[in-house]
């Protein structure tokens, strides 16, 4: 009899170290994904500034023009 409730505990505690174990992959997994979608965010926007960057006037004179001639 006794050997069976050993047998019983044994065998919850490694399901419950499974469903642990399965919980804590489950977290990082959606972790991992958050951060994949923010540095995915954070490229674009550096890409916007830098192509806005490439194709903004290089000095005030190129400002002025732009702001006359409605370029801007």
């Amino acid at each position: 009899m006794t050997h069976r409730l050993w047998l019983i505990a044994g065998v919850l505690a490694a399901a419950l170290a499974i469903a642990g174990g399965i919980y804590l992959e489950g977290r990082s997994a959606g972790g991992n994904a958050e951060r994949v979608d923010q540095l995915g965010k954070t490229i674009s926007t550096q890409r916007s500034i830098t192509d806005a960057d490439a194709h903004g006037p290089r000095t005030s004179d190129d400002v002025d023009r732009r702001l006359r001639d409605g370029s801007f």
